[in-house]
């Protein structure tokens, strides 16, 4: 489970990183480029976050787990939407829907459990 997860938001990692570098180096033709960066490089800050946690290099923050569990199934449902507008006009657009749907809902149900198991923070 732990595994899945974390190929899972290693990907996320990669694309939503990479998304928010292209922003930032679009911002030299386009004045809001960098501050739209602020989405995806959020994404990709939280899911290294629970990778950290995943992996033990960093002490488990339970609220990054929780965020991006909400935030997984909020894009999942805009996905959704978005997709079924535009079914009339691409007839197989749900042969790559339902997977990409089907992953963030995946992940947010893993990242919820794998939340679940982790240890209770220290006593201060």
């Amino acid at each position: 489970m732990k595994i899945i997860l974390g190929i899972i938001c290693g990907l996320v990692v990669l694309f939503a990183g990479g998304c928010a570098i292209m922003l930032v180096v679009a911002q030299a033709t386009d004045s809001g480029a960098a501050a739209l960066a602020l989405i995806p490089g959020g994404i990709a800050t939280l899911n290294v976050l629970v990778l950290m946690a995943l992996f033990g290099k960093s002490q488990p923050q339970r609220w990054a787990f929780h965020v991006l569990a909400g935030l997984d199934v909020l894009a999942a449902i805009i996905m959704a939407i978005f997709w079924s507008s535009i079914a009339s006009q691409v007839n197989d657009i749900w042969t790559l829907a339902v997977p990409v749907i089907g992953v963030l809902v995946l992940k947010a149900v893993l990242t919820v459990l794998v939340a679940r198991k982790l240890p209770p923070p220290p006593a201060a």
